[in-house]
């Protein structure tokens, strides 16, 4: 492995950032971002990044596809630079470095392994060379969340219309005709007229005195 010289500028430092494997192995490219309270710096592992310097902790995550992500955190200490402020400013020069972070380092190499949490301490750095960390826990591979099945469209129900059946005509009244009324009794035919005789005649007529 080469070097890595600890680069200060002002308030930033240069940190380099590998990842590896759980058996050792170097993985370049994975996604890493680092973050405290003065903000965020992205970078690839392999490669180096200016962070902001603080006095607090400054958490570091590398992400890499079907490998758990590699997680850590640098720990920020004293440099010497805020300890020749405090002999020559005392009190106002080492509250000036504390407020801009000027007086704090981290780790300046770091060597994150995927699926374990590491803590990284400045103060157990020998010189540049890069700090293995001490382990603190495991991570996992977050399955990525199942793409929602789109509902299959609610089937409408279509009233069916059935037309009544049209109503059966009333049966027809069959209406019996009225037989006549029988024809009153016959009166008895007139008998035909009886001759009359010139006797019978005279014989209605008044007697003669």
């Amino acid at each position: 492995m080469t070097g890595c010289a600890s680069v200060t500028h002002g308030t930033t430092q240069s940190l380099k950032v590998e990842t590896l494997t759980s058996d050792g192995k170097a993985i370049e490219g994975a996604e890493c971002r680092l973050s405290n309270d003065k903000g965020d710096a992205l970078t690839q592992s392999g490669q180096s990044v200016l962070v902001r310097r603080s006095g607090a902790n400054l958490k570091v995550e590398c992400t890499q596809a079907g490998l758990p992500p590699a997680t850590g955190q640098a720990v920020s200490r004293v440099n010497a630079g805020m300890v020749g402020n405090i002999v020559v400013g005392g009190v106002i020069g080492a509250a000036i470095d504390v407020g801009s972070g000027a007086g704090y380092n981290y780790p300046s190499w770091m060597q994150l392994v995927f699926g374990e949490e590491r803590s990284y301490d400045r103060s157990v750095q020998q010189g540049d060379q890069p700090v293995a960390g001490v382990a603190l826990g495991v991570t996992r591979l977050v399955a990525p969340a199942p793409v929602p099945v789109a509902a299959a469209p609610a089937k409408v129900a279509v009233a069916e219309v059935v037309a009544p059946a049209p109503a059966a005509p009333p049966p027809a009244r069959v209406v019996a005709a009225a037989a006549p009324p029988p024809d009153p009794t016959p009166e008895a035919a007139p008998k035909p007229a009886s001759r009359v005789s010139l006797d019978d005649l005279g014989a209605l007529l008044p007697a003669r005195k």
